[in-house]
């Protein structure tokens, strides 16, 4: 396992690699959240627990929430592996009351049905001032088999984003909408990969279960890795990384990143 600048965590041997969407929204996320110390942290639905690694370095304490099996494995291999202070668990405590500086949900909401009864708990977790920084996927209209295989009950328009969280008393600091163009052409691509993955599943499979493996599933991308961890691959990144941010007060992107503040 190495952790770098560019690529944040990557982990083969532990079934981990980035994806180019993923590293697309980890550089607005770690610009975003810049400061030296973030306090006490939450992040929901860590999946593989990779960026959470990176942002527990600067917080001063640090907790995953993770309610698939598999994927609170691997952020635990992660965690140990990377030496990291970050503890994972499958349930929030319940003695989390207005005591969290800082509550991060990325790409998660999508993947809940009553988003707005979530975005109020989070809220009773965060002290008054704290933040929930969060990443949704943009456009209703380009809902494709790749939300369905993931398990997603919608995407967002900017305007509907925004109105949710200012109803659950959150002062919105910061919106982008990030990804262009890189995250628009591998969006469009992957249509054909998840068409199939769908009618390869076996049975019935619902939201929850597909959510499951969605922020997991790297069998693809650890044999493509190669080729995104080559001078080719790097100098991509760099580029649509400028380019993204130039781009991040448009809706051309294929996601919204917000940073909102608890009033």
């Amino acid at each position: 396992m190495v952790t770098s600048p560019l690529l944040g965590v990557v982990a083969p041997e532990l079934g981990w690699v980035p994806t180019p969407r993923f590293l697309l929204r980890r550089d607005r996320i770690m610009r975003l959240l810049g400061e030296p110390s973030l306090g006490k942290l939450v992040e929901v639905g860590c999946g593989g627990g990779s960026l959470l690694h990176e942002l527990a370095q600067r917080s001063d304490e640090a907790t995953g929430i993770e309610t698939s099996a598999r994927a609170r494995a691997l952020a635990s291999a992660i965690a140990k592996e990377g030496c990291g202070k970050q503890v994972i668990v499958a349930e929030p405590d319940p003695i989390w009351h207005q005591d969290r500086e800082i509550v991060c949900v990325f790409d998660v909401l999508e993947h809940i049905e009553h988003d707005g009864a979530a975005i109020e708990e989070w809220a009773g977790w965060l002290v008054q001032g704290g933040r929930l920084c969060l990443s949704v996927p943009a456009h209703q209209s380009r809902w494709g088999a790749g939300d369905e295989w993931a398990g997603h009950w919608r995407r967002y328009g900017r305007h509907d984003l925004e109105t949710l969280l200012v109803s659950k008393g959150f002062v919105i600091e910061h919106i982008e909408c990030y990804g262009f163009p890189l995250g628009n052409l591998t969006e469009w691509y992957g249509e054909r990969f998840y068409k199939r993955a769908l009618r390869e599943r076996q049975g019935s499979v619902s939201k929850s279960e597909a959510t499951g493996e969605s922020g997991v599933e790297r069998d693809y991308y650890v044999r493509k890795f190669k080729w995104l961890d080559s001078r080719f691959g790097h100098a991509l990144l760099r580029i649509s990384s400028v380019v993204q941010s130039l781009a991040s007060r448009t809706d051309w992107g294929t996601g919204y990143l917000v940073l909102a503040r608890k009033e």
